[in-house]
């Protein structure tokens, strides 16, 4: 339960983070597209070196897994993953207290967790040691269940981290039922969104911003969840250029930050569609 002392741990700046982050998770989109987005903003809001999905029915031993950035090797992939993962040291209090932030800390000295094998064959080959995770069961589909899980190493997470995560949790739990539970589209979701080209002239004629191509060309890749690095790869640009037309936009789209270009685009394309004249749906990235 959300007390007040829990509530003063959440400044100005992490509320505007979260609902940059709500906005995401209520967008239009693939389930797999909507949870890398999930891992790649939740890095601004609780860092983390390794971030994980996974919609999963264990008594099946069946599982989809997401991870951002994607690890080597795949824990999933280990022939050993679901004896392992039936040992986990936070299996107890998080099946038994679901839909709430645990951490591993909190079932267990960081010192002793190193001993397992748990974390031989799965944690230390990844480099990480701290975890804070929750699970949402499928209250429409017993026994199937999305696990939420960051990881560190060395720095363990703490009670801000847990916060902010357990403010989430109720929205990222309404975005899977959406995901799951809607009829599947003929054309791929994501479609509409998909083109730097066709993201320009649709800006062009939806906004009254007057952004150059190049600011065109960096909110279509920021609003894909990318890095300023990751950017400037792309467009073959430095990560600090790409940052420099990133910190030119906001103040002429009316934002303060990357958060608040995700969330305008959203409402745009909520308001407006994507491509609406030639696609079957609407679907952005971050």
């Amino acid at each position: 339960m959300l007390t007040c002392e829990t509530i003063k741990r959440v400044d100005h700046v992490d509320c505007e983070k979260l609902l940059g982050l709500a906005s995401v998770l209520y967008s239009p989109g693939e389930s797999d597209f909507l949870r890398r987005q999930l891992l790649t903003s939740l890095q601004s809001l609780i860092p983390h070196e390794l971030g994980a999905c996974h919609w999963m029915q264990p008594s099946r031993h069946e599982i989809a897994a997401w991870y951002e950035p994607q690890p080597r090797p795949l824990p999933i992939a280990h022939h050993e993953f679901w004896r392992l993962i039936e040992n986990h040291p936070l299996n107890r209090v998080l099946f038994s207290h679901p839909s709430q932030a645990w951490k591993l800390s909190d079932v267990m000295p960081r010192k002793t967790f190193r001993q397992t094998e748990l974390y031989t064959a799965l944690y230390r080959p990844l480099g990480v040691d701290c975890e804070i995770t929750a699970v949402l069961p499928d209250k429409k589909a017993p026994g199937t269940f999305f696990l939420l899980s960051l990881h560190r190493r060395d720095h363990d997470f703490n009670e801000r981290d847990r916060t902010l995560l357990n403010l989430l949790l109720p929205h990222v739990a309404r975005a899977q039922h959406r995901l799951v539970n809607r009829p599947a589209s003929p054309a791929r979701a994501d479609a509409s969104f998909s083109d730097e080209e066709r993201f320009h002239h649709w800006l062009r004629e939806q906004a009254p911003w007057q952004l150059s191509r190049r600011e065109s060309d960096v909110l279509f890749w920021l609003c894909q969840g990318k890095t300023n690095d990751e950017i400037g790869t792309i467009l073959g640009i430095a990560g600090r250029t790409a940052e420099t037309h990133a910190l030119r936009i906001y103040p002429k789209i009316g934002v303060e930050n990357r958060y608040g270009a995700i969330a305008t685009i959203n409402q745009m394309t909520n308001r407006n569609g994507y491509f609406a004249a030639d696609a079957g749906s609407v679907a952005q990235r971050q």
